[in-house]
């Protein structure tokens, strides 16, 4: 997330709930996500890994919108589910690839643009890596610097809870051995002045992996 309290920052004032979900396939889940989102009191949710064709956006249930971005429709695939209480905030959406998307919400405080991810896995090539990590800079830089900033999904690497140099963005709070892949996200968080919010909590055991 971009815009850490003490740069002096406003914070957003109404409570949002945002989460990410991967899903395996959205194929006969749509409805269970809506579900999940309103027992949780999910207001935006970021499924990752949906495997559907196509650019669209479709009502899921329970006032729920979904937007979302898909290639084959066999391997990967982005969405955005929206509630009720915020789709109607939505003014931009933005389809990059089957691994990046975002929309932007207008809010009283200013605009908020979430990006939704899901990185190249461990066993990927590095080309196919960088590639992804590029087009997401790019996504990253030509949002305007005065909005809120999010980005959720999975990056499919580990920061460790090592922090020495780059107490800015981590809280010491993550989890595994730092890999190659978390190298990548922390020199995104660095260059980007991103917290990796993952890394500020402490996790439940069974979230512990």
């Amino acid at each position: 997330m971009r815009g850490l309290p003490r740069n002096g920052r406003p914070r957003l004032k109404k409570l949002v709930r945002i989460g990410t979900l991967n899903v395996g396939t959205l194929s006969g889940k749509s409805r269970e996500v809506a579900d999940l989102m309103k027992r949780r009191n999910i207001q935006i949710l970021c499924p990752h890994q949906t495997r559907w064709k196509g650019e669209k956006a479709k009502e899921i249930g329970e006032g729920i919108k979904l937007f979302y971005k898909g290639d084959d429709g066999r391997k990967n695939g982005v969405g955005i589910a929206i509630s009720e209480s915020v789709k109607d905030s939505v003014s931009a959406v933005q389809r990059i690839s089957d691994r990046i998307m975002s929309v932007r919400i207008d809010t009283k405080e200013g605009s908020w643009t979430i990006v939704s991810v899901y990185a190249p896995q461990t066993g990927c090539l590095d080309k196919e890596k960088d590639e992804f990590y590029e087009a997401l800079d790019d996504v990253i830089r030509s949002i305007p610097e005065d909005d809120f900033l999010t980005i959720a999904g999975d990056l499919n690497g580990h920061v460790g809870t090592g922090r020495r140099g780059v107490e800015r963005v981590h809280g010491g709070r993550g989890v595994g051995s730092k890999n190659g892949d978390g190298e990548r996200i922390l020199g995104l968080a660095v260059a980007h002045d991103l917290a990796i919010c993952s890394a500020f909590f402490a996790k439940r055991e069974r979230d512990r992996r």
